[in-house]
């Protein structure tokens, strides 16, 4: 991902920043200011000793499938059936992580929308990682991961660096653990009175099983106050 030249742009893309917090549902701009939808999902990939994102992916197929379980299957058939006749439409429409130009309140794009769409391969998806069941050394359950925490890499690839682990539902935290002063107090304490136990995991103490749709943590993780993680 390249950043933009313009210092006074905003780009998120610079820093640490959640997936599913910071890109999930960001609406899609081209370089011409023309939308291209939303981003429905994430492909992750293992490059080396590291997961990275590949990709944004978009349409119904990804976003069918980010419901998970059987309703997210069921859903997903549902909609390969409407039209047998087109092959891989189970198969998300993706962008390559390298036509991604910056994110601020969307994420904007380095080329025109028209031929970025494609359909060539298909990776791991953040949405199955969220709401992956973390487990303890001794196979205990000690919550789900929540959301996935990413940073540049040294290719300048934005590459997995830690997993926020808790209780609640993927996207529940609201972005109120990255800031001490995020939004209304009111809802800033309640939110963090509901997550008090959520805690976040470096990468290289989980092993992430995709098979299993489990993450199995090396040391159970002692709570901290989340305000801490900005």
């Amino acid at each position: 991902m390249t950043g933009t030249s313009d210092e006074r742009r905003e780009n998120r893309l610079e820093g640490p920043i959640d997936g599913a917090l910071h890109l999930l549902d960001r609406q899609l701009i081209d370089c011409d200011g023309a939308l291209l939808g939303k981003v429905d999902d994430v492909e992750l990939t293992q490059v080396g000793d590291d997961l990275a994102i590949t990709a944004v992916l978009t349409g119904p197929a990804a976003l069918l499938s980010r419901l998970g379980g059987r309703l997210g299957d069921a859903l997903t058939r549902k909609w390969a059936e409407l039209k047998v006749s087109e092959p891989h439409r189970t198969r998300p429409w993706r962008i390559d992580v390298e036509d991604v130009d910056r994110l601020d309140s969307a994420l904007h794009l380095s080329v025109r929308r028209d031929g970025v769409l494609r359909r060539d391969r298909e990776g791991h998806r953040l949405g199955r990682l969220t709401g992956m069941d973390a487990l303890g050394p001794e196979g205990e359950r000690v919550g789900r991961v929540l959301d996935a925490r990413f940073e540049p890499g040294p290719e300048g690839s934005l590459v997995l660096c830690s997993l926020i682990i808790g209780h609640g539902r993927p996207g529940s935290l609201l972005g109120y653990d990255r800031r001490g002063d995020q939004g209304p107090w009111l809802v800033r304490t309640v939110v963090r009175r509901l997550h008090r136990h959520t805690v976040i995991v470096g990468a290289d103490a989980a092993e992430i099983s995709w098979a299993d749709s489990t993450v199995r943590l090396r040391e159970r993780p002692r709570e901290a106050p989340r305000h801490a993680f900005g």
